[in-house]
């Protein structure tokens, strides 16, 4: 967390290296600093109501209901999946955490 945040605070939070780091963050961290982070996000409401979850109960979002929350186009939002799907795929780490086949989820409401 520690290097993410002075990575970023050089680089800023759109500098590949920092994106990298954050997913690296997510991925590695503890589940409950997670809770605490989606706690503290829906606090400041950046999260919308999730739509669908997968057959383990993870929680998914739609692209445009983030892109609504977040103040973001639909392309824009778009365009900072792939970006993440991108940095996920070069580390190496799994694309469900990211996104989810549609046919694979249920939905909440």
């Amino acid at each position: 967390m520690a290097q993410y945040r002075d990575t970023s605070a050089g680089l800023g939070d759109d500098h590949p290296l920092s994106r990298r780091l954050w997913l690296l963050v997510v991925h590695t961290a503890p589940d409950w600093f997670l809770a605490e982070m989606t706690a503290m996000a829906k606090g400041m409401d950046l999260i919308p109501e999730p739509t669908s979850c997968d057959g383990a109960g993870q929680k998914f979002y739609a692209l445009d209901a983030l892109a609504e929350k977040l103040g973001l186009s639909a392309d824009e939002a778009a365009q900072h999946m792939a970006e993440l799907q991108a940095d996920a795929a070069a580390l190496g780490l799994p694309a469900e955490t990211l996104i989810k086949d549609a046919r694979d989820l249920h939905r909440l409401h």
